[in-house]
């Protein structure tokens, strides 16, 4: 049987090894600064929570150019029809006016070239109106008032103008074939060049007419 003895050349070989032991160990998990590069990390490793603020904004790229501006989306469907609006209030014809075919009647109006061939225009209110070349053939003009109206060039074959009121009317160049004038005014008419053929001009009052053939009637 051996026998140990514990002497100081034991221990202190003993301590020796303890150290020895020791600083291996603290070499072995104690890594020097910047001593860690490319080499000793695996790809893939290092996420963007292991570096600091600075580095991770240091590694940001620039803000890339705006895009194309994207095809334009397709036309929305129609919206429904809004409902009609309320009709308005009926017109009214000025006083001393009416419509007589589309036409207005009454001073002054303006008729020239109007068809009123036939037409009821009894009693009308015409003083003054333009009815150059208007077609006024077979109308009912009894006791029309036609003063000074401008009938130049109109043809009025076959009206029936008894009584009507034609001073100062300037008819040169009308057409009166077959018209009736009985008991017509026509004082100071201008009848030049005017068709009287078959025209009735009993009891109309010619003062100072000039007639078709230039001559002023007494």
């Amino acid at each position: 049987m051996i026998k140990t003895r514990l002497t100081y050349a034991n221990v202190m070989s003993t301590f020796a090894v303890f150290l020895g032991l020791g600083g291996v160990s603290y070499a072995a998990i104690t890594i020097p600064n910047n001593s860690v590069g490319s080499a000793q990390i695996k790809d893939g490793q290092v996420m963007s929570a292991d570096l600091n603020a600075g580095t991770r904004n240091a590694l940001k790229g620039q803000t890339g150019a705006k895009g194309d501006k994207g095809d334009s989306g397709t036309s929305g469907t129609n919206g429904a029809d809004g409902s009609n609006g309320t009709n308005g209030a009926d017109g009214t014809t000025l006083p001393g006016w009416e419509v007589v075919r589309g036409y207005l009647i009454g001073k002054n109006a303006d008729l020239h070239n109007a068809d009123l061939s036939g037409a009821e225009l009894s009693g009308a209110e015409l003083i003054g109106a333009d009815l150059t070349g208007a077609n006024l053939t077979g109308a009912d003009l009894i006791h029309a008032h036609l003063n000074g109206a401008n009938l130049i060039g109109a043809d009025l074959t076959g009206a029936n103008l008894n009584l009507a009121h034609l001073n100062g009317a300037n008819l040169i160049g009308a057409n009166l074939t077959g018209a009736s004038l009985i008991g017509a005014r026509l004082t100071d008419a201008d009848l030049r060049g005017a068709n009287v053929n078959l025209a009735d001009l009993s009891g109309a009052d010619l003062n100072g007419a000039t007639m078709p053939d230039g001559s002023i009637h007494p």
